[in-house]
């Protein structure tokens, strides 16, 4: 009987001890699981963007047009990448971007859902002897991009409130008040419209987007300013309406 008893006892002290390796097994295995969730979509981020910058470069190889406008047009046309520069003594444009994905990641202790994996990279695209553009991606830290992101949700807006425009108010007056209502200092807002020109049912502007990053390091109170001019051109309709959505294309700082 009493061996019936410490037995049953025993028992009953192995349930809890095996619960609970059943439990972090299972918490270690659902990690892992997501561990390879995410190692699977930053391998796929990194895939895709090899994959834009080959696509890149042939296009710039294909390009008949050389001018530096037109050749950072086919690189934010290829890459998106919101901030596009050119190196002239090196003959090299480079281009900052981020990509992301969603990953379902599965539940611990009902924690879980969807969450969003981002990678941040730099396109380097040179022009070596003869006529082809090869291409080098690196991989950067997310903070590297945050300009990036600032600039490219600016100049998203931009075009939307210059499609939004009464025609006879596009000037350049005008749309710097559109775009910067409350007429903030110079150097301290987020849009600088340079220039606005119109040619029959066509108007182009000009416009300096940046971001202004008011906790930099460069000094104890001095923002850290990244800026990338951009030409936006709107088709006008015979009623003044918009014909299609305003378009957008980097231009070299040169053009600003």
């Amino acid at each position: 009987m009493r061996r019936g008893v410490s037995i049953g006892c025993l028992v009953l002290l192995m349930i809890p001890v095996v619960l609970m390796a059943y439990f972090w097994f299972t918490v270690w295995d659902v990690g892992r699981e997501n561990e390879r969730r995410e190692q699977a979509a930053f391998d796929s981020l990194l895939r895709r963007a090899h994959e834009a910058a080959d696509r890149t470069a042939d296009a710039l190889t294909r390009s008949r047009d050389t001018g530096t406008d037109a050749l950072m047009g086919v690189i934010w046309e290829h890459t998106g990448s919101p901030v596009v520069s050119y190196d002239e003594e090196r003959r090299a444009f480079t281009a900052v971007a981020d990509r992301s994905v969603v990953v379902e990641r599965e539940s611990i202790l009902l924690v879980g859902g969807p969450v969003m994996v981002k990678r941040c990279f730099t396109y380097t695209y040179v022009r070596r002897s003869g006529a082809e553009w090869t291409s080098k991606i690196t991989e950067r830290g997310l903070e590297a991009c945050r300009a990036s992101g600032s600039i490219g949700d600016a100049v998203r807006f931009a075009r939307v409130r210059m499609g939004d425009m009464d025609v006879d108010s596009l000037t350049r007056a005008g749309l710097q008040r559109v775009l910067d209502p409350g007429g903030l200092p110079r150097d301290e807002s987020r849009f600088d419209v340079r220039s606005v020109e119109r040619a029959g049912r066509t108007v182009v502007a000009l416009v300096l987007a940046r971001d202004v990053d008011r906790y930099g390091t460069r000094g104890d109170d001095e923002p850290v300013v990244v800026g990338q001019c951009y030409r936006l051109t709107r088709i006008v309709g015979l009623d003044g309406g918009v014909v299609r959505p305003v378009t957008a294309a980097p231009v070299a700082a040169a053009a600003c």
